[in-house]
């Protein structure tokens, strides 16, 4: 009995490692089935800018090789690599033929796209990325002045990989500068919804901070900042218009994940009794908007809570020293006059929504959301419906 016990046991130890050594031989197939891309011939991908210019799609990618090092060991530098050809795709597939290093998108994190493509419907032409399961959904997209390479030609004064600096000063630090951002996946996604409209942010390059005469040999690109305070409208993934910086605070300004702006407000009575101009910033707010058919017709009512407080600085961002500790309080004067300026702001945005036809406040999204099918068949039959639209606006500010 003893025998038949020791010889199962062994038994099973060599099936055991029979079972082990299958997995592993399994686990070889399975990978040498794949064909073996080394690290040292892909680029990685940290930002894409695409222009259209001549019928010729031209992608300009920032990259960092994993060889690629810097004397001395200082901060990597990024390059550009640049490809075209008749479609996106194309223009990609380009840069590998043309550099011999295969574009990895997996980290890319922001699209620019040059003025070249209001042109194009964006839908056809980002859904190449959309599409893509190397590409994350969430890559910020934006369109700039200009051609988006000459943007890549520059560099920000704190970070030397455009793409990074971009991502900052639309993405990370919106709710501080005033910009607001949007996603690759949400930008398409918008269009195919009731309101058929969203937005891209409009970077500019605003100028350079260093004279030519002053930058080293080594210096290529040039040196500036990047104004991002205006947004740019696509309906059914057509260009259709540009905000101007006031219009496109009044339609931050309803968004109800936006908190920061200021303003100035005029005759007011200081720290020192003494009338002259204030800085007042948003602490916070609770911003909305409620839908509904009334008579046959939509009506549509903004609203936002704001709450303000005294910026201690003067009007041009310097710091006032020496005045003394005061409670903060605003006065009412200070509410009257900022909720006249929020109210124009948003007035403007709303003008401006219906002057171009584009629905970026989603307000067909939302009817649609109360009133089903019923909204869709009056919205099939009224395609100016903004033009019907009732707008009504409401401010407080609270303490």
């Amino acid at each position: 009995m003893e025998k038949n016990n020791g010889k199962k046991s062994v038994t099973k130890k060599y099936l055991k490692y029979a079972f082990i050594f299958l997995l592993v031989a399994v686990a070889f197939w399975i990978v040498s089935g794949y064909v073996k891309s080394e690290l040292a011939d892909r680029a990685v991908v940290l930002g894409i800018g695409i222009d259209y210019q001549e019928e010729v799609f031209e992608v300009t990618a920032e990259v960092i090789s994993p060889g690629q090092s810097t004397e001395g060991g200082s901060q990597v530098q990024s390059k550009l690599l640049v490809g075209r050809g008749e479609t996106v795709p194309l223009a990609i597939q380009d840069i590998y033929q043309t550099s011999g290093k295969n574009p990895s998108l997996g980290q890319t994190g922001f699209i620019l796209l040059g003025e070249g493509m209001k042109q194009q419907d964006l839908r056809q032409v980002l859904s190449y990325f959309v599409f893509s399961d190397a590409f994350k959904d969430g890559v910020t997209v934006a369109m700039c002045d200009g051609t988006a390479r000459k943007i890549f030609e520059t560099t920000s004064p704190l970070d030397n990989m455009i793409s990074y600096a971009l991502q900052s000063i639309i993405q990370q630090s919106g709710q501080k500068t005033n910009s607001i951002s949007n996603f690759l996946q949400n930008f398409i996604e918008k269009q195919m919804m009731p309101s058929e409209t969203s937005f891209l942010s409009e970077v500019r390059f605003v100028k350079e901070l260093v004279p030519e005469s002053d930058k080293g040999e080594s210096d290529t690109k040039t040196l500036g900042v990047y104004d991002c305070a205006q947004i740019n409208i696509f309906k059914n993934g057509k260009y259709t218009g540009t905000l101007s910086k006031d219009e496109t605070r009044g339609f931050i300004m309803m968004d109800e994940n936006m908190s920061y702006d200021n303003f100035v407000v005029e005759d007011a009575e200081g720290d020192l009794n003494i009338k002259g101009k204030i800085s007042i910033g948003i602490a916070s707010k609770d911003a909305g908007m409620d839908v509904k058919m009334q008579d046959g017709k939509p009506t549509v009512k903004f609203s936002t809570q704001i709450k303000l407080r005294k910026m201690k600085t003067d009007v041009s961002g310097n710091v006032m020293d020496y005045l003394p500790k005061t409670p903060d309080e605003v006065s009412g004067y200070i509410k009257d006059n900022v909720k006249k300026q929020v109210k124009e702001l948003v007035n403007a945005a709303i003008e401006k929504c219906v002057e171009i036809d584009c629905d970026y406040f989603e307000i067909a999204n939302k009817m649609f959301k109360t009133y089903g099918n019923k909204w869709k068949d009056y919205q099939k039959e009224n395609p100016d419906y903004l033009q019907k639209t009732q707008f009504s606006v409401e401010i407080k500010i609270i303490d």
